[in-house]
């Protein structure tokens, strides 16, 4: 792990004012983990993320596994991706700038705490955007503060991160759950993970939900009762904080806290293995604490001023806008694809699938063949990128077979062969541009 660390300094500090793609300047680095690096970029006219994995010999790469999932969820609280291109010996994808992490938030307030308004505007803003990402099949398996950040721009506005643990957890056709199996390893980071995954039971909706739970409570607490564990090895601190987990009881964890963030966990705890987790009720919750509280749902979270929620409003009435004009030309689209139908007598979905079919392209989350994705069993190793200093336990990935997540479709690979392929890298085009 040190010489990774040691290799990543000295790559991230020959990186720095170097020009990609005739077009971004790296100007300084944002962080770095266990598989790579992340900078701040400048372009032409606005600012971006690039964020560097080293290719790593017969590993799945995380970060295509991420750009491919956040192409296609595309929403609300998911970054923008602009770019995924595949080099020699790394893997890079520019992606939206965004603000501090929840974690950087947390270490930078003055009690290192955040208040309980705060934790509920949190609450309020995360869950939709969790379930927006179940809806579309996907569960995210590493929810961290640091895996949560505020906009760039825009500080009132919270964005999910890091989607390369990302999986599809049911068929989009059949919405038919993978199995619920028991693995070996951990995925995701064992501070927040919920007790189920730390048991290596197959995760599903309701333990994205958990982990969230826990991480607000790390929030307000400013630290969780089983962090700091001392073990000889990883396994046994993993038992240790499972135990932990098991034995302490909710009201204990958030004792003199409202009995509505006592309620929260509680739900997620109980909740099945294949329950649909009843989003608008814990959303409820955390209203309900805002109203008892005689505050207002206000978008005042402790680290804006009214400048920020006054620029928050903007971006809102823009967003409006755009999507007016965003749903008119859909509904223009849609009508003369109806009238070109009538007259053909093809319907829209055989003609998508000529326009697919004469692009060479497919949308893989909607044509997997669902039974290899349904019955095929994980092999989960983990790399651990432990910190005495932090705790910060970043368990890993499924390395040794291809996941469900290859859609080829983003990557411009057509069929002609290896030669093609040289020469869209040479024009930079050999991946998907936004």
């Amino acid at each position: 792990m040190e010489s990774q660390q040691t290799n990543n300094k000295i790559l991230g500090n020959h990186l720095i004012n170097q020009v990609f793609f005739n077009k971004y300047k790296l100007v300084s680095k944002l962080g770095e983990g266990s598989f790579g690096m992340i900078f701040k970029a400048e372009g032409p006219n606005r600012k971006v993320a690039f964020k560097f994995e080293k290719k790593r010999p017969n590993k799945r790469s995380l970060l295509k596994n991420e750009s491919q999932v956040m192409i296609y969820l595309k929403g609300k609280g998911i970054p923008a991706i602009e770019l995924y291109a595949e080099e020699e010996n790394y893997n890079i994808m520019i992606m939206q700038l965004l603000g501090k992490s929840l974690e950087s938030l947390l270490k930078h307030s003055k009690i290192k705490k955040l208040s309980l308004k705060t934790i509920c505007l949190l609450g309020i803003e995360i869950v939709p955007i969790l379930k927006f990402i179940h809806d579309k099949h996907i569960i995210h398996r590493d929810i961290k503060p640091d895996n949560f950040a505020i906009g760039y721009d825009d500080p009132c506005q919270i964005y999910i991160l890091d989607f390369g643990l990302a999986k599809k957890y049911r068929s989009s056709k059949t919405l038919k759950q993978i199995p619920m199996v028991r693995h070996s390893k951990l995925t995701g980071t064992a501070r927040y993970a919920s007790i189920n995954a730390l048991k290596g039971f197959e995760q599903s909706r309701r333990d994205d939900m958990e982990s969230l739970g826990y991480v607000l409570a790390y929030l307000i607490r400013g630290s969780l009762p089983w962090q700091g564990i001392a073990a000889k090895t990883k396994e046994e601190k993993y038992a240790k904080i499972l135990s932990k987990k098991i034995n302490i009881s909710t009201e204990k964890l958030l004792k003199n806290e409202p009995q509505e963030l006592i309620e929260y966990i509680k739900y997620c705890k109980n909740l099945k293995y294949e329950e649909e987790p009843d989003y608008d009720y814990l959303s409820g919750l955390f209203s309900k604490i805002i109203t008892n509280m005689n505050e207002k749902i206000d978008f005042k979270f402790d680290w804006v001023n009214k400048k920020d929620i006054e620029t928050h409003k903007r971006y809102i009435n823009e967003s409006f806008e755009s999507n007016k004009l965003e749903s008119s030309s859909m509904v223009n689209n849609m009508n003369s694809i109806t009238i070109n139908n009538s007259k053909n007598n093809i319907s829209t979905e055989e003609n998508e699938k000529k326009e697919i079919k004469k692009k060479g392209k497919t949308n893989y989350y909607d044509e997997v063949i669902d039974e290899g994705f349904l019955n095929k069993k994980e092999n989960e190793n983990d790399n651990d990128n432990d910190n005495e200093e932090n705790d910060n336990e970043n368990e890993n990935e499924n390395e040794n077979e291809k996941e469900n997540m290859d859609m080829n479709i983003h990557y411009g690979r057509n069929k002609k062969g290896r030669k093609s392929k040289v020469k869209e890298r040479k024009h930079g085009q050999c991946c998907l541009i936004i």
